[in-house]
């Protein structure tokens, strides 16, 4: 996702720095311009909406809390990424909670919003990447996502995809391969 200038003329990572220093206007104005599209990417892997808003609620209680850990471009990072990892990674520890009482709620099927995933994914890799990411059989394309673009490790990936570990390193040597091939 690029960085998005607002009426202040400031980007997310500005406005993440900003934050750090107890900015509550910067804040809200992160809140206002990322939820949105952080609220369509977990629905895509989660369809309680109650978890979704739960992980929602603790991404950004994190980042308020943390926002001064955010390393930024210098790290080669962006920060609606780095609000991704902690989404994803708070999905996951939801998952986790609710595997002792109950299964994993199944990955939402796919919607219309998923077409907002696929511009932020045509707005991270190239036209040629792009096209050969599109042609990957669906969890083949999921595995490398969570892995290659969201950062995940095979243990994370494993759990918020509900499948076993090995399943997740299996087609994740599929992707490569046929992103190889593809690429060739």
């Amino acid at each position: 996702m690029r960085a998005i200038r607002g009426e202040a003329g400031l980007d997310e990572e500005q406005l993440v720095r900003r934050v750090a220093r107890g900015d509550r206007r910067a804040f809200e104005e992160l809140y206002r311009r990322t939820s949105p599209w952080l609220t369509v990417r977990l629905r895509r892997r989660c369809s309680d909406e109650q978890i979704v808003a739960e992980v929602l609620q603790e991404t950004y209680l994190a980042v308020w809390r943390a926002a001064d850990a955010f390393a930024g471009a210098a790290a080669g990072g962006t920060a609606v990424g780095w609000l991704w990892t902690i989404a994803a990674r708070r999905l996951i520890d939801a998952f986790r909670r609710r595997a002792h009482h109950a299964t994993p709620p199944a990955a939402a099927a796919p919607s219309p919003a998923a077409a907002a995933d696929e511009e932020v994914l045509d707005g991270v890799v190239g036209d040629e990447v792009g096209d050969a990411l599109r042609r990957l059989a669906p969890e083949l394309r999921q595995v490398l996502q969570a892995m290659v673009l969201d950062g995940l490790t095979v243990r994370e990936t494993s759990v918020l995809l509900g499948v076993p570990e090995g399943t997740v390193k299996t087609r994740a040597r599929r992707a490569r391969i046929a992103m190889r091939e593809a690429l060739a």
